[in-house]
């Protein structure tokens, strides 16, 4: 094998391990930062809503057909999904918040990076949104879900316009879903903006 091939290779395999290197240091500090949140105390009025919910699907007790829901029922469902692996208890509670925290921050160091942002800051920037996102509440709560939702949406939809690739529009459009799901504002709003803008792109590219 060649010298300079076998470098390329052994570099790639470094840039490789640098990344998730990375990815682990972002959702590590996402998930301490949650928790560290998580446990402080409780809001009576907000932090106990997803708690109830999530327990009641888990009894087969579902929104809208047993209990009215304000919002939309996604979190419900996923918290019933926290409760059924992990015990119904206060960890499982914030365990949901910590992914969605997690997940932000590791689709947004993904994104800074396809556009081609350095990797320090990239990282910098993930591990601000993952100390900055879920840890100001840290527990599940529908408006933090259905921004955060919507912020990936857009991301991946931005992803898609820069790139044209079918995944990232496939992706933008689920996690709107997801947001629409947890709350329809903002992702109403937002899908709706973002329709607007594949309507004047398919015109400009008519024209």
């Amino acid at each position: 094998m060649p010298l300079k091939k076998l470098i390329k290779i052994l570099n790639k395999k470094k840039l490789l391990n640098l990344n998730y290197l990375f990815f682990f240091i972002i959702i590590t500090n996402s998930f301490i930062f949650t928790f560290y949140s998580g446990f402080r105390g409780v809001y009576p009025i907000d932090s106990f809503i997803i708690f109830d919910s999530g327990f009641k699907v888990l009894n087969n007790v579902h929104p809208f057909k047993d209990y009215w829901s304000l919002t939309g029922p996604l979190l419900d469902y996923m918290q019933s999904v926290f409760f059924l692996f992990f015990d119904i208890n206060w960890f499982s509670y914030v365990l949901h918040a910590a992914f969605v925290n997690s997940l932000l921050s590791i689709i947004v160091f993904y994104f800074f990076l396809q556009i081609g942002i350095k990797k320090k800051y990239s990282f910098i920037y993930a591990i601000s949104t993952s100390i900055l996102a879920y840890p100001t509440i840290g527990t599940p709560f529908v408006d933090h879900h259905a921004v955060y939702f919507s912020f990936i949406s857009v991301i991946y939809f931005m992803l898609a316009i820069k790139t044209n690739r079918k995944l990232f529009w496939i992706l933008s459009s689920l996690f709107l879903v997801l947001s629409f799901f947890s709350k329809q504002v903002p992702s109403a709003y937002i899908g709706l903006f973002l329709l607007l803008i594949v309507i004047f792109k398919l015109f400009l590219k008519k024209k």
